[in-house]
């Protein structure tokens, strides 16, 4: 135990002789504490740790790239005594600095740690697989089917006041720990919904909601995402930190043989608003250590909360607004009855048609069934159409004479050489003809 074999700040660490052995005493402002040069991949962690309290964890990181990069596994203080505490012990991966604790409450666990005296503390990593020892070398106490880091190799660095001794560092000593990662059961259940279409996060200044009008238009959903283990769409893997409140919009369709009652079973991570074919059906926020936080304390489950969907038949699209600004960001999805669906999948923005002449779709309609008129300009290239009074919506052409607005569930059927036109609104269908 030298200091010659450690990066930490000047002033922060002493090494001494405590309880008759050479130890390493870090203060509460020692920060991360690094084993120099070494490059640490598969084997074993292994180290005696008495903790100063009063304090919140005692952690050890490994597989460090970077302060934004790499995992930890922690003792959290507070639990010391109690035995059916499960978050005692936890593992997980931090992306681009972002401590993923609240996304993945499956890898924590109780663990028996003693008050003023020696925690032996041991891990052990072979590839895709760890396995974590406190106080008993006979049966781990975390046993995590997959590491999640975005790196399998990097430093080694402990952290949080306290003595540290005996420290073995024995690579490529991985014991009968298999590499691969174990299964994950829930690819057993079709209940997921696995594959979104998504558009890139936005600023949401704090104290903003998000309303119906704010749902984006089809073609801005450019890219997509898959669920990993658990059916977890990992938003912080995709986009990093955020520094400020951001929301991003997911879609998916369910397609149904028939008309139903069925429900969602949601986890989230901090906010989310719901949609079903445009209509807003479902608001909900899960805030850590706030009245609105959710079972299991603020983290992300299906347990978090059910929506109530009534799904018409044919495709329905499920529209999720998601935002974020404190640790993980993300969602799980899980519907709730699969009996009669025939498709969940990612949503697919329409293919974007040109429109070879626009004007022959202007001017003013009118009806003798419907109160209003329908008024129809273009700009940029784009039909704009007015009822009356209201407010203005731009129309996507879909090609043979037809327009949609989806999110006002609207269809225009126009023919040209008869001067009319067919407006598909809730189920009913009203004939306009050209004034």
């Amino acid at each position: 135990m030298k200091p010659e074999s450690f990066e930490f700040k000047p002033g922060t660490v002493e090494f001494l002789t405590f309880k008759d052995r050479p130890s390493m005493k870090l203060a509460a402002n020692s920060g991360q504490v690094a084993i120099k040069g070494l490059n640490f991949k598969d084997g074993t962690i292994e180290f005696d740790v008495e903790s100063i309290l009063p304090g919140f964890a005692q952690s050890v990181y490994f597989h460090k790239r970077d302060e934004k990069e790499q995992e930890i596994v922690y003792l959290r203080l507070g639990k010391i005594g109690d035995i059916f505490a499960n978050e005692a012990v936890q593992y997980c991966p931090y992306f681009d600095g972002v401590n993923m604790w609240d996304m993945y409450p499956n890898y924590q666990a109780p663990a028996l740690i003693e008050k003023d005296d020696w925690n032996h503390i041991k891990l052990v990593i072979h590839g895709k697989r760890m396995q974590v020892f406190v106080n008993d070398d006979t049966r781990p106490v975390l046993d995590i089917p997959k590491l999640e880091g975005n790196y399998s190799e990097g430093g080694v660095s402990f952290e949080g006041a306290s003595y540290i001794s005996n420290i073995s560092i024995r690579p490529n000593d991985t014991g009968y720990l298999t590499p691969e990662e174990a299964p994950d059961l829930t690819d057993h259940q079709s209940n997921y919904l696995r594959e979104w279409a998504i558009t890139e996060p936005s600023l949401l200044e704090p104290g903003r909601e998000v309303t119906r009008d704010q749902q984006p238009d089809g073609e801005l959903f450019k890219e997509s995402i898959t669920a990993e283990r658990d059916g977890l769409i990992n938003l912080t893997r995709k986009f990093g930190m955020n520094q400020e409140r951001k929301v991003v919009w997911l879609k998916a369709v369910i397609e149904s043989a028939t008309a139903q009652a069925n429900f969602l079973d949601l986890g989230f991570s901090d906010e989310v608003w719901v949609f079903l074919n445009g209509q807003m059906v479902w608001v909900d926020k899960n805030l850590f250590q706030q009245d609105m936080s959710k079972y299991p304390k603020g983290r992300i489950s299906i347990a978090n909360t059910r929506i109530p969907l009534n799904l018409k038949q044919g495709k329905n699209e499920l529209t999720l607004a998601v935002a974020n600004d404190f640790y993980g960001w993300g969602i799980i999805a899980h519907l709730g009855n699969t009996d009669g669906i025939l498709a969940m999948e990612k949503f697919t923005p329409p293919p974007v048609v040109p429109i070879e002449d626009i004007n022959q779709y202007l001017g003013v309609y009118s009806s003798q069934t419907a109160p209003v008129k329908l008024t129809f300009t273009s700009e940029n290239g784009r039909l704009i159409g007015k009822a009356g009074d209201q407010p203005s919506l731009t129309f996507s052409y879909r090609g043979n004479h037809v327009f949609e607005h989806v999110k006002e569930n609207l269809k225009l059927t126009f023919n040209p050489s008869q001067n009319s036109l067919v407006l598909f609104s809730g189920g009913q269908e009203y004939k306009f003809t050209k004034e």
